[in-house]
């Protein structure tokens, strides 16, 4: 196997995005990260994520909204604070499970604070409201996955229709179009397109669906829905479907880690390569380290590739024609690099990769 090392060029250039049409990037529970101990850098769910989001170039974020004991709405995803808090008093690890709808809010502001390697960070965990006025400050749009119909009178209230709505049940959903004419995601699982555009009928006005099941977002369902006018979000795919549904035609996507040129970042570093045919792995490295950071390949090729990007994600494609793939990624603490498997019999027309610094 013949092995190619990519040139890095250093050099300040802007990614055009004007080619090719990207899905609008949410952040899944804001722009969060943890380091190599699997502990909280910028805790999920919380005020710097929502920072570190509008930093890092996402249109909106995403959020789960519950109630504590006494009803007041916080923003949180799991049932327990174990995973995401620590003790306030002396930021040790909870070692029982501790219910949300068990404390009290006053108890939960009090006794527990975020996760977080940073200090600073170690706040008590964000109100609806709190968290709505960062998005605001922020200028980016919040995105409510909540089934509590007083959250979304607060989020119509701050925002007017410039909001969306994400939860299930076609009736629930039917009774925030009376009030508001926000975008409003139906999860679904499941259905036929027909199936889904009846229901999303019934709803009425901006809306359309969204999956964590990427089976479901076949090229022609994906087709059926955007040629009539709604949108399909796709919702933490795994990689690398993420990859194959941008290429099936979604028109949102909700993601842990993928970025788009549309990003809007700063080009500090960039590698070109290409390659007339064969079977080759082809490696690329940038020596600068980025304490917020993202990398992004173009590359066009037909047979089956397979690329790793900073060791952790892995993508195994392939185009019976010469096709177009865009992959981004966000990171931290790295110097980015990607290698490019091509398999036998594989051709690679280029490749264009770039690294940024937010």
């Amino acid at each position: 196997m013949k092995k190619i090392t990519l040139l890095t060029i250093l050099c300040l250039v802007a990614l055009s995005a004007m080619a090719q049409n990207y899905p609008t990037m949410f952040a899944h529970r804001g722009c969060w990260t943890k380091n190599d101990a699997k502990e909280f850098i910028v805790p999920e769910n919380s005020l710097p994520a929502v920072a570190m989001a509008k930093t890092m170039g996402y249109t909106g974020i995403e959020c789960d909204v519950h109630y504590t004991k006494d009803k007041r709405m916080v923003i949180l995803h799991d049932a327990t604070l174990n995973r995401t808090m620590r003790r306030a008093s002396d930021y040790s690890k909870l070692d029982k499970p501790v219910r949300l709808a068990d404390l009290t809010f006053e108890e939960l502001r009090r006794d527990y604070v975020l996760e977080s390697e940073n200090p600073a960070w170690r706040t008590p965990i964000p109100t609806l409201e709190e968290l709505l006025a960062e998005c605001k400050k922020q200028g980016i749009m919040p995105m409510l996955h909540s089934a509590l119909m007083e959250s979304y009178h607060v989020a119509q209230e701050m925002f007017g229709d410039e909001w969306i709505c994400f939860t299930g049940g076609v009736d629930h959903l039917k009774k925030v179009r009376e009030f508001s004419n926000c975008i409003i995601l139906l999860s679904i699982n499941s259905g036929t397109a027909e199936e889904n555009i009846s229901h999303l009928e019934q709803i009425g006005g901006r809306c359309g669906v969204s999956t964590m099941n990427y089976k479901l977002y076949t090229p022609e369902f994906c087709k059926a829905l955007t040629d009539r006018g709604y949108i399909v979000q796709a919702s933490i795919f795994p990689t690398p479907h993420e990859t194959i549904a941008q290429r099936n035609g979604i028109s949102y996507q909700l993601t842990d880690f993928s970025i788009m040129p549309t990003h809007r970042p700063v080009v500090k570093d960039s590698g070109k390569v290409i390659a007339k045919s064969g079977d080759a792995t082809w490696e690329w490295s940038c020596e600068k380290s980025f304490e917020r950071g993202g990398v992004t390949l173009d590359i066009e090729f037909k047979g089956e590739i397979e690329i790793t990007i900073n060791g952790d994600r892995k993508y195994n494609l392939s185009n019976e024609a010469f096709g177009k793939e865009f992959i981004g990624n966000r990171f931290f603490d790295k110097a980015p690099y990607i290698t490019i498997i091509a398999k036998q019999g594989a051709h690679i027309k280029k490749a264009k990769i770039k690294a940024y610094a937010y």
